[in-house]
């Protein structure tokens, strides 16, 4: 499905960058009246500030026109809980979003606003805020997104659906992120060896998943946390990092074992951050030791199927089986060091990337898994 949005894809967003690019099919029940004119996806990222140990929400609510017509004067109205202290999203992430000349914004009294002069049929607009948590918030309502617009014969308007998000373990917890990471997923990194702030938890892109990401995005696990996933995104184009972490419980004799597989299975999970895949030309996999893990590691570049919208960068990913808990883990590291858009994306960056790629090595070096061995379950 092609992918129409305001908002600037990276990887995928790396996209996060504001990474939304939500998976829409016509089985899909998303909204509760089936003559509403918008379809939400509202969003909640997590987002680490190493300085004061401490998370906020980067609130997304990507809003598609799904009427059958253009609607024009469209006026958004997100009212949030005042406790939550809602501001704009910070510069480096507003500086991604594009909209026309006439588009206004502003948060007043806990209540955010926007004005488009038009949106077409099937095309979004995005609500993105941060907001700000504090010790002893749990369970909190975000109110509808009430919404006015002109039709060609009449003026409209329309609410969405309020949504119910619990940042209980987000607000109350205590020390830096690999601690967080420790505690919720059992597979830890540390990122303080990068130097750099404000780490994001982010989606697996949609596409790639066959499903659309909801509510607070964060650590997933499954199988009594022998399975699950994470992403870590940091930057914008020019200067991102992404980090995406899978384990799997699975038997010795299923695991990854040849070339091949190898091969096939870290191509569909580069694929979680984005419409990206390896560039055959630039790109090796070999067998190899990691840490105390025999597996595989494939060294190269990956390559956005988008043209004249990321371009490519270097990458780094790993699939290796641990038999003391019988669980294989991925992880598939990328960088985007050029900029984004037409003059920037094909423009090498030969310096940045390196400098980015070994930061993410830094990184990578800090892995260590707390799951149990499987006699011990």
């Amino acid at each position: 499905m092609r992918r129409k949005m305001l908002v600037f894809m990276g990887l995928s967003g790396l996209a996060l960058f504001l990474t939304i690019s939500p998976l829409r099919s016509q089985q899909e029940e998303i909204v509760a009246n089936p003559t509403a004119r918008f379809v939400s996806y509202p969003t909640f990222r997590p987002r680490f500030h190493n300085a004061s140990e401490s998370f906020s929400l980067i609130a997304n609510f990507y809003l598609v026109n799904a009427a059958a017509q253009s609607l024009t004067n469209v006026s958004f109205r997100q009212p949030f809980p005042v406790e939550m202290k809602p501001s704009l999203a910070p510069e480096e992430l507003q500086a991604q979003l594009s909209y026309p000349p006439e588009f206004t914004q502003k948060i007043e009294n806990g209540v955010y606003s926007m004005v488009l002069p038009k949106l077409v049929r099937r095309q979004a607009a995005v609500i993105l805020t941060e907001l700000f948590l504090e010790r002893r918030m749990s369970t909190f309502t975000i109110a509808p997104t009430q919404i006015d617009f002109t039709l060609p014969d009449a003026p409209g308007k329309e609410e969405t659906l309020p949504v119910s998000i619990d940042v209980t373990d987000y607000a109350n917890h205590v020390g830096n992120l690999e601690r967080f990471l420790r505690k919720k997923a059992r597979v830890g990194l540390d990122i303080l060896v990068s130097g750099r702030d404000d780490w994001e938890f982010a989606p697996p892109d949609a596409v790639a998943t066959g499903k659309n990401p909801s509510g607070i995005i964060g650590i997933e696990t499954r199988d009594d946390g022998y399975s699950g996933n994470y992403r870590l995104h940091n930057g914008t184009p020019g200067n991102a990092l992404d980090i995406l972490v899978v384990w799997k419980s699975i038997s010795k004799d299923a695991r990854i074992q040849d070339e091949k597989a190898a091969r096939s299975s870290l191509a569909d999970h580069l694929k979680w951050t984005g419409p990206f895949r390896f560039d055959p030309d630039n790109s090796k996999i070999s067998q190899g030791k990691f840490k105390k893990y025999e597996g595989w590691i494939l060294e190269g570049r990956w390559v956005d199927s988008i043209p004249k919208h990321l371009g490519s960068g270097p990458a780094k990913a790993l699939i290796f089986f641990s038999p003391r808990e019988d669980v294989e883990y991925t992880i598939v590291l990328t960088a985007q060091g050029r900029g984004a858009g037409p003059e920037k994306c094909d423009t090498p960056a030969p310096e940045k990337e390196q400098e980015l790629l070994a930061t993410l090595q830094k990184i990578l070096d800090t892995f260590k898994s707390d799951i149990v061995p499987v006699s011990t379950r």
